[in-house]
């Protein structure tokens, strides 16, 4: 068998055709909507490159994908790329204003979306931004690249007749180092900011995932984590993938029938929010359901010996969008005690150093500093902004977050530098939520603050100054109309200029608020995160 290449020299539809050769009739996605093979995946990716070549798709073209994690999702994304598209996901929970925020600043050219989802009606969002599919011509105001809406049914499984019809020759398709994705996430800036990430990085970031995480062709992982992240798109799909073992999809997160599917396809690779993995512990035929989870993530949590057993290989890790996304991690095969106990040492070619965050000087190992990161894995910058200009004179990113590096070269996560907040696994600015309060007319001032939560880590709480009379729950349904739910306050107090604490420059003391949100929702469970499915 011919040596594989190495994955920095790929592109996403090479490493496709690579693993249709080498494991055509194995099953690569399974769903409820489906199953596909390796060569079925493959085969519908190239009949969706001609189609939307077909529309005008090619080097370089924007192309937005508004999917739950279904098989179909995998499949555009390939046949993006094979037309050397650049694919930019949406979140499912976006509301019109934040769906609007993505096509507008990607400059999107082509938006593929299901109809609906959940409680989520597309079609009705996009004519709220008086985007119109079904009347032929898609332009509208604030959206001068928007060119073609094609709406699937989400009734239909695997029906992509919508998408597909003439097709024409996608041409040569990309090269390793061009733009591949641009992701959307909430850093400390009030809009989301679209990460641009390559082949070659996708491509590094995907086998450096399954080597660390220990993934073989006969592994099974479980897809619920969405791949409009990076933590779904590549440490669940791309490195699963990569290595000839199948995705076993679910878009829906009920505990019941996640353990029945868990138990059915044999899945043995983990990805959960902590209270999803609380939910399944919990759920009452979680002790008679046999499972045999062993490998994923979250070692270093309370609930992984419950849920992988003893003897498990799950690593504990440390990343983020930018960093495409697990940074560090102790290997599967590491003695359990450092996988437990710390977040790793850097996975695949990226380097780790602890600066100080005002002097920038290198610090030594042991002390406290921001934590930054280089490699081919990461970004390359961010969409609108030239491209480096994120990374320092030597190619180091600075995360925004602090930590430190122990004698064996680990890395212990210490906390967060920038104003942001982490609510089940995703980040929140706590500048948007801000600027959403203050778009209210009887809104004066807000600041925004994270929450502890048992399950979900965080969430998110706001206090105001009003400059007219408006009540919490005024104020709160203002914020649902315009943000996905996870970004919405839990909890909003009103305050007065007078009553905020404040430091010695005159700025709000955010660190003096989230102590004060923190007292005041201690023991009345409404910061408490709900089980069950987002939407």
């Amino acid at each position: 068998m011919s040596p594989v290449p190495d994955p920095g020299s790929r592109t996403l539809p090479a490493l496709l055709d690579a693993l249709a050769a080498r494991h055509g009739d194995r099953e690569a996605l399974i769903s409820a909507r489906g199953r596909l093979s390796f060569a079925d995946l493959a085969g519908l990716a190239d009949r969706i490159a001609g189609a939307l070549a077909a529309r005008g798709v090619r080097r370089g073209t924007h192309v937005a994908l508004l999917l739950p994690n279904w098989p179909e999702w995998l499949a555009i994304a390939f046949g993006v790329w094979r037309c050397g598209g650049v694919l930019v996901p949406l979140n499912t929970l976006y509301r019109p204003r934040e769906i609007g925020h993505a096509l507008a600043h990607a400059e999107v050219s082509l938006l593929i979306a299901a109809r609906g989802f959940l409680r989520h009606d597309y079609a009705a969002s996009l004519a709220e931004l008086g985007i119109v599919p079904d009347r032929g011509d898609v332009r509208a105001a604030g959206f001068p690249a928007l060119r073609d809406v094609v709406l699937l049914d989400p009734a239909a499984p695997l029906d992509l007749a919508p998408l597909l019809g003439r097709c024409v020759d996608p041409g040569p398709g990309p090269d390793p180092d061009d733009a591949a994705t641009i992701v959307f996430t909430s850093g400390s800036t009030a809009a989301p900011k679209g990460v641009v990430h390559t082949h070659a990085a996708l491509c590094l970031a995907g086998e450096g995932d399954a080597v660390v995480l220990g993934i073989e062709p006969d592994d099974r992982t479980w897809g619920y984590l969405p791949f409009f992240f990076a933590g779904g798109l590549v440490a669940v799909a791309l490195a699963t993938l990569s290595r000839g073992a199948a995705v076993v999809l679910q878009d829906v997160f009920e505990p019941g029938e996640t353990l029945r599917l868990l138990a059915a396809e044999r899945v043995s690779v983990f990805f959960a929010w902590p209270h999803q993995a609380e939910a399944l512990i919990a759920h009452p035929h979680f002790a008679e359901t046999r499972l045999g989870l062993r490998k994923g993530v979250g070692a270093n949590t309370k609930w992984a010996a419950a849920l992988y057993g003893a003897k498990h290989h799950a690593v504990g890790s440390y990343g983020m969008t930018e960093t495409l996304p697990l940074c560090t991690a102790w290997p599967w095969d590491a003695p359990l005690a450092r996988r437990t106990g710390g977040h790793g040492i850097p996975v695949g070619r990226r380097e780790l150093r602890i600066v100080d965050p005002d002097s920038g000087a290198v610090l030594d190992r042991g002390a406290e500093g921001e934590i930054c990161v280089r490699g081919p894995e990461l970004l390359v910058g961010y969409w609108g902004e030239p491209r480096g200009a994120c990374l320092d004179h030597e190619g180091f990113f600075h995360t925004g977050d602090l930590g430190r590096i122990d004698d064996d070269g680990g890395l212990h996560f210490v906390g967060r530098l920038k104003d942001v907040i982490k609510t089940a696994g995703a980040n929140v600015a706590a500048a948007e939520v801000e600027a959403v309060l203050l778009e209210h007319p009887a809104v004066a001032a807000a600041h925004a603050v994270g929450i502890p939560d048992a399950l979900r880590g965080e969430n998110v709480a706001a206090f105001v100054v009003l400059k007219a009379p408006a009540d919490e729950a005024t104020l709160l349904a203002h914020c649902r109309d315009r943000l996905a739910s996870y970004k919405v306050p839990r909890r909003l107090w009103v305050r007065s200029d007078d009553t905020l604490p404040t430091k010695g420059s005159g700025k709000v003391d955010k660190a003096a608020l989230r102590t004060e949100a923190a007292g005041l929702t201690a023991g009345d469970g409404r910061g408490a995160g709900r089980r069950g499915a987002p939407g």
